[in-house]
């Protein structure tokens, strides 16, 4: 292929029949693809639907642009208080309050999102391993609020859309815990999923405040009594096909 042209059905085609002889096995590498083919459209989709929320696009626009009605956009994309369990994961009640707590704090500023940021503000100040090494590294709400430029009047915002990269923390927080032998991800894991996503704006914001990853993770690790390698987010072993592809 040319470039960074998407690949067409003929192909993808190619590639299955060029990888695999017997039809069984075509059959399972073409499923494996199309849903790695979906879950990052899914993933683009996703991203695309926080960057216009975030511009102050309403849903009746998302929805318009989907061809389908507002309330299903936001069904689909939108998160409500309701919902943060399904996406802090079920059994992770410490994890669901970060999120929660997030949500209203993006509230106060106005903002009509949930972004890592947000989750970084709530980990500061409780008593746990988190916010005591945000603590030693100089991290407060003042200073944390100072990157986030200026706070409008806060908005009774009926859904907030709940960034990519919070997700993505949250998703790495849940992994990070389960190779720990955790029950569940308390805020050290949140905390460690958080900087595990290196273009987050939390780390950015961490960044400009003399803290790098590297920096997190062995303060963590150094409080936790663990090697600091241990809050690496584990290895997928999933293949990716697509990358092989495009």
């Amino acid at each position: 292929m040319a470039g960074n042209e998407l690949a067409s059905v003929d192909e993808l085609a190619a590639m299955v029949r060029g990888r695999e002889e017997q039809p069984s096995a075509r059959l399972r590498l073409a499923i494996a693809l199309g849903r790695e083919l979906s879950d990052t459209g899914d993933a683009l989709i996703e991203r695309f639907v926080a960057d216009a929320r975030a511009a102050e696009l309403s849903w009746t626009e998302i929805g318009h642009a989907f061809g389908t009605s507002k309330q299903a956009a936001q069904k689909r994309y939108g998160v409500t208080p309701g919902d943060v369990g399904r996406v802090a994961g079920r059994g992770a009640p410490t994890a669901q309050q970060v999120l929660e707590q997030a949500g209203q704090h993006a509230r106060e500023l106005g903002h009509n999102y949930v972004g890592t940021e947000h989750a970084l503000f709530v980990l500061i100040g409780r008593d746990d391993p988190a916010a005591q090494v945000l603590a030693e590294l100089g991290i407060t709400h003042e200073r944390l609020l100072s990157q986030l430029g200026p706070v409008v009047d806060p908005r009774p915002y009926e859904r907030l859309c709940v960034m990519p990269r919070l997700k993505q923390a949250l998703e790495h927080a849940a992994r990070i815990a389960e190779e720990l032998g955790h029950r569940g991800p308390s805020t050290e894991h949140v905390l460690a999923g958080i900087v595990a996503v290196p273009d987050s704006m939390a780390v950015k914001i961490l960044g400009c405040l003399g803290a790098s990853p590297d920096d997190v993770r062995a303060a963590l690790a150094a409080r936790l009594g663990f090697e600091s390698s241990r809050l690496l987010v584990p290895r997928r072993r999933r293949r990716r096909l697509l990358a092989k592809t495009i």
